[in-house]
């Protein structure tokens, strides 16, 4: 055969290929474009958010949390080394260790300076709402090094309770935590997961210094009653559903911006590549907002059932289908560890809050109860059940005083010892979270 029909022959099977190829990306094309444009209008139909617009509620400026933390950020002023004596001290303050004189008066300078600021921030437990972002901008506009900012000035603000109550004026110091939880909690209704998580941290920096602040002082039992319909953990659950929610929305406008995507100044072989993948990417959006949907639906639940399905879940989404791998737009997700930050602070919550609810029983009573059952119904609505293990929280008389505590994600008893920092997803430190009197 000559050379010429040879390479005839070859052209034309090259040409079938290429043929064949585009009408199995075309139908391809048109088959994913159907399903997820059904899965979007389904979840439309549910009244699920599927754009920031859809997430933000209304929020004028006159009621925007958001608008006097912006302001109270410019008006911070934190030196490096005063953001490491605040880091220092506050890991001090965790491990029961007292401040010393210089450490109190060195602080007290930064609160002096920084006043303005803070009474900004305790205004923010007033305003009906928190919208850090333009409503109608896509998701997210993220708040970046502001963000370490909100970490100093909520440990300024502990701070401040702190050496209020030293000061012997422990309800002024109380009545600041309480204005604090309150303007940090108002961060997480953003619906973004950052912001979820800065006001995890923050609140759980503030149980802290309440239990100091509460440590060894004599509490009116108002103030107790107040205390324990404070800190009430069941919000969180929500705030994190709707925090899935806008990365929800987040993967959502990602992916189909990427779907979309043709920039005038990029190579015709990328606008060729988004073109032959734009089947994979619009397959993988679909997969995405069905993964988030789930996750949002599990964030409502307690830890202790989360907890299996996350191990079932996140070994899928681990793996994924192999050629999302392809697009570069498919995120690994770190949620494991969200859904542990928020059991955390649920555990935190309920030891701190049951232990309030403890010292109230005694000031009714005269001595502390003899078991958590003895709180119901008259100080607490049902025994705190612990997020990690679906039991009641450990709780035992001890001297004069008492200790309550959740097991944490080791699910084992470690007496009560409670560490602070927790460095790694599960492991032997995590132990207790706890809440305890001596007196």
């Amino acid at each position: 055969m000559k050379p010429r029909k040879i390479l005839s022959r070859i052209g034309v099977i090259l040409l079938i290929v290429v043929a064949v190829g585009l009408l199995v990306r075309a139908v391809l094309n048109f088959t994913e474009g159907r399903k997820l444009a059904g899965a979007i209008a389904e979840l439309k139909a549910k009244g699920v958010p599927l754009s920031a617009k859809d997430l933000a509620a209304p929020c004028p400026d006159a009621d925007n949390a958001a608008r006097l933390w912006k302001a109270a950020v410019n008006l911070l002023a934190l030196e490096n080394d005063e953001k490491g004596l605040l880091g220092r001290a506050f890991m001090d303050l965790v491990a029961s260790k007292p401040l010393g004189p210089a450490d109190q008066s060195a602080i007290a300078g930064i609160i002096a300076r920084n006043r303005e600021a803070l009474d900004l921030l305790y205004a923010m437990a007033e305003m009906p709402c928190f919208l850090y972002r333009d409503p109608g901008a896509s998701l997210p506009e993220l708040m970046g090094p502001e963000a370490v900012k909100m970490i100093m000035a909520t440990r300024l603000m502990g701070f401040d309770a702190l050496l209020k109550a030293e000061s012997g004026d422990v309800p002024s110091a109380i009545d600041k935590i309480r204005a604090g939880l309150g303007s940090v909690s108002k961060v997480a209704q953003e619906g973004t997961l950052i912001t979820y998580l800065i006001s995890v941290a923050e609140t759980r920096m503030l149980l802290s210094f309440l239990e100091a602040v509460c440590r060894g002082n004599e509490i009116d039992g108002e103030i107790l009653l107040r205390l324990v319909a404070d800190i009430e953990p069941s919000p969180w659950r929500e705030r994190l559903a709707r925090s899935i929610s806008g990365d929800r929305i987040f993967s959502l406008e990602s992916g189909l911006n990427t779907i979309a995507r043709v920039m005038d100044d990029e190579k015709p072989s990328n606008r060729l590549l988004y073109w032959l993948l734009r089947p994979v990417l619009k397959d993988e959006v679909r997969w995405q907002l069905e993964k988030l949907t789930r996750w949002e639906q599990m964030a409502r639940d307690p830890y202790f059932k989360q907890r299996e399905l996350l191990k079932m879940d996140l070994a899928f989404s681990a793996d994924g289908p192999w050629y999302f791998k392809l697009t570069g737009f498919r995120d690994g997700g770190a949620y494991g560890s969200i859904f542990l930050k928020g059991a955390q602070l649920e555990a935190k919550f309920l030891a701190s809050r049951t232990g309030m609810a403890c010292r109230l029983y005694k000031s009714r009573n005269g001595s502390y109860p003899e078991n958590l059952e003895a709180l119901v119904p008259a100080i607490l609505k049902e025994v705190p059940i612990d997020p990690f293990t679906g039991k009641p929280l450990v709780y035992r008389r001890e001297g004069t005083g008492f200790i309550v505590y959740s097991l944490g994600s080791n699910q084992k008893d470690d007496g009560g010892r409670s560490t602070y920092m927790i460095t790694q997803l599960v492991m032997d430190k995590d132990d207790d979270w706890t809440w305890k009197e001596d007196r």
